[in-house]
């Protein structure tokens, strides 16, 4: 097995313990927000979500009719669902705080708010394994050699193994945007005090996938057949809208608390 099909083989791995993680998994919130209150800026993001759904739903059904179009519905598939999925999480945020500027809420701040949400026990997932949060120790996970190619890998370990990497790929990104250099003093302090507070959850998945789809980390599907491509795009489409009926399960129920 080349490399190119072990980096597939793996994300195919990845993304399919996700899916069958997610499947079925429903949210709750646990944090008190009967008070009643009007929701004028609601549907802020309803048409946008409702695109982007349905171009997600467009692209499957196409891919079903030829899989020679899942290469390239697979390359811009992790930038579509983090976008449908960042704007329902804009959404559920304005139910909780009601305030219009929470539309204008970045990546990051988002994400950050979810994965705190998610450990302080205000969100819950019905799936346990979804409601760890990691600080900088999952960086020096280390899984059984081969674990990462193995079916027979179980769904903890493999979510460790999922979350170490999407931590990499955090912290890789912020050194990025912080212009990073550990040989100055300074910048070594900045990375420490990054570290102390680092937290990452499953909300920072999408995020870090539609980041590597910009970049050449997303090449493992350039030398795989069109079969593998779509059993890819079929799995992180199911993970996609499973998580998505998950967050719009939530939201209709704080709606209703809320009014």
């Amino acid at each position: 097995m080349n490399t190119e099909h072990k980096a597939y083989k793996t994300h195919y791995n990845y993304i399919k313990c996700l899916r069958n993680l997610m499947q079925n998994t429903s949210m709750q919130c646990k944090r008190d927000v009967r008070k009643k209150i009007s929701l004028s800026s609601l549907d802020e993001k309803k048409n946008l979500i409702g695109l982007t759904k349905k171009s997600l739903e467009d692209e499957y059904k196409i891919v079903q009719i030829d899989k020679d179009y899942s290469y390239a519905s697979t390359s811009w598939l992790p930038i579509k669902s983090y976008y449908l999925i960042f704007n329902i999480l804009l959404t559920i945020e304005y139910v909780f705080q009601v305030r219009e500027n929470i539309f204008r809420l970045g990546h990051t701040n988002c994400i950050s708010e979810f994965t705190r949400k998610l450990e302080s026990r205000e969100i819950q997932f019905s799936e346990p394994i979804l409601n760890q949060v990691f600080d900088r120790s999952i960086l020096d996970h280390k899984g059984t050699s081969g674990a990462n190619l193995s079916r027979w890998t179980n769904n903890p370990d493999r979510y460790k193994m999922i979350m170490k990497k999407i931590a990499k790929d955090t912290r890789d990104d912020w050194k990025h945007k912080n212009n990073i250099n550990l040989r100055k003093k300074d910048d070594k302090i900045s990375y420490q005090n990054y570290l102390d507070s680092f937290k990452i959850s499953i909300f920072d998945f999408l995020y870090c996938m539609r980041i590597r789809s910009n970049y050449r980390e997303f090449a493992f599907i350039d030398d795989v057949t069109t079969d593998e491509t779509a059993k890819y795009f079929n799995a992180f489409f199911a993970f996609t809208f499973s998580f998505v009926e998950s967050l719009e399960s939530m939201k209709k129920d704080l709606i209703k608390m809320r009014t």
